[in-house]
């Protein structure tokens, strides 16, 4: 009899024993698995850092895409002209233009129809030759196909995307770069497509 208890006695204390392990193992996965990679930054291999999120492609200088209409007049004034506000099918709403010649920009605000020029907010963005102003990840007027390209190489639609435009995000909502001479002249950030 006490063999058999000295048997049992062994046997509960290697499954506990074991056990533990076990929970160590689930929980050393655990803990790991909630650890981002650390990047490889002796250049010794091509790890590549974990994405931290979608890049900005609503952002553009002071400028904003769903920018209120006060804010925007706030960071970069009243615009030079503005076009006769237009309802657009595709959401309802009122559009107007509102050009800054001198920034080298075209902002078309939307409102809801009963309130033209009282609210409103950036519906999209226009930059042309002479606006001075950069996406969040520094690429303004004058960049290069290649600068581009590197710049936002993880979030290019593929599809819209040609010798002559880059798109990031997507014609939904994103930013397309015109290029002339392999240099962006133009700019706009927002959706073409509904």
């Amino acid at each position: 009899m006490i063999k058999y208890f000295f048997i049992a006695a062994l046997s509960l204390l290697f499954s506990c024993k074991s056990g533990s392990k076990n929970t160590d193992l689930i929980n050393e996965t655990k803990t790991d698995s909630l650890t981002p990679p650390i990047p490889d930054t002796t250049g010794t291999t091509n790890v590549k850092p974990p994405a931290i999120g979608k890049i900005d492609i609503e952002t553009f200088g002071d400028i904003k895409i769903g920018q209120p209409h006060v804010k925007t007049i706030a960071a970069i004034g009243q615009p030079d002209k503005k076009s006769k506000a237009e309802e657009w099918g595709a959401d309802g709403l009122m559009h107007q233009d509102w050009t800054y010649s001198s920034k080298g920009l075209v902002l078309n605000m939307s409102f809801a129809k009963e309130s033209v020029d009282t609210t409103g907010y950036v519906s999209s963005i226009t930059a042309n030759s002479t606006a001075s102003f950069k996406t969040r990840a520094n690429m303004g007027i004058g960049n290069t196909y290649t600068e581009v390209m590197e710049a936002y190489k993880r979030d290019i639609d593929t599809e819209a995307t040609t010798k002559e435009q880059i798109t990031v995000g997507s014609i939904y909502g994103g930013i397309i770069f015109t290029f002339k001479n392999d240099k962006v002249v133009k700019i706009f950030l927002g959706a073409i497509a509904e």
